[in-house]
């Protein structure tokens, strides 16, 4: 029996060895009071909350966060766009935007969470873009003033504008941010709207009628029709959006569009989608 323990290890040693060679030295490094900055694939360095178990961890192992979609979002621009992002967590998407549409576009990101708009704004310094991002600590909705904002450390994903008991976690907070109507602000000629809003999506895109009238906006939507219905009917939504002259393309784990008919967005299972005139890629 010890004979064969022994050549059992031999047998199990370089598997071992070879998982641990296999993994990937990613810089991270903890900066102490709940800080950390890690480096991303795409090159950048992010700051995040090692506390944070959504978003943050994920960033921290693997350098990137939603892969498929990040691919589609960034092909959708060109040096030069105009990006207004609501939903920007730590800054993932909003610096790799930034990285693309170049000193000569903007992103303008709306972040509710104080402490992920502090760290998002920190990471577009330190990556050099500050002068063509903007972060602003607001709502963005239907209608201005004072909403109630819950937020999570350990579930910072999952903020939202507050709709009743529906905690994140233990640590679920409740604030009162300012909220702002799109259309109150001037926006022209913007290439991508992109919403990851935890279920206000028909408060953000009823707020942004305006908007939504130029002819060459693209829409990136996280469509979640269980959050979407604590404040509107999905489908209504989506036939709202039908009757202003958008079509919708699912952005699949390959990185890929495939259309949808809006007949069936009020059942349609989570996933992001791709609003627009026409397909941003051409027909296919």
């Amino acid at each position: 029996m010890k004979n064969w323990s022994k050549s059992v290890s031999k047998l199990w040693r370089p598997k071992k060895d070879v998982a641990r060679n296999d993994m990937p030295e990613r810089p991270y490094f903890y900066l102490g009071d709940g800080l950390a900055l890690t480096k991303l694939k795409s090159g950048h360095f992010l700051y995040v909350d090692p506390m944070e178990e959504s978003v943050c961890a994920h960033l921290i192992a693997h350098g990137t966060w939603e892969p498929w979609i990040a691919k589609v979002v960034l092909s959708l621009l060109r040096p030069g766009d105009r990006v207004v992002e609501v939903g920007g967590h730590v800054g993932f998407y909003t610096v790799a935007m930034a990285h693309r549409v170049g000193p000569g576009g903007s992103v303008l990101t709306f972040e509710a969470n104080p402490r992920l708009a502090a760290l998002s704004a920190k990471s577009v310094r330190l990556n050099g873009y500050a002068s063509w991002v903007q972060i602003i600590q607001k709502v963005a909705s239907d209608t201005a003033g004072a909403v109630r904002f819950s937020i999570s450390r350990q579930y910072g994903g999952g903020g939202h504008v507050y709709v009743g008991d529906n905690a994140l976690g233990g640590d679920t907070q409740v604030l009162e941010v300012e909220a702002i109507r799109l259309d109150d602000l001037d926006l022209p000629n913007v290439r991508l709207l992109r919403i990851d809003a935890e279920g206000s999506e028909p408060l953000i895109l009823s707020g942004a009628e305006n908007l939504l009238q130029q002819p060459d906006i693209i829409l990136c939507i996280e469509w979640d029709v269980v959050q979407i219905r604590s404040r509107a009917d999905p489908q209504q939504v989506a036939n709202r959006l039908q009757g202003m002259g958008f079509r919708f393309w699912r952005i699949t784990t390959k990185a890929q569009l495939l259309p949808v008919d809006c007949n069936i967005l009020g059942d349609l299972d989570p996933c992001d989608l791709v609003v627009a005139r026409s397909n941003p890629f051409g027909e296919r």
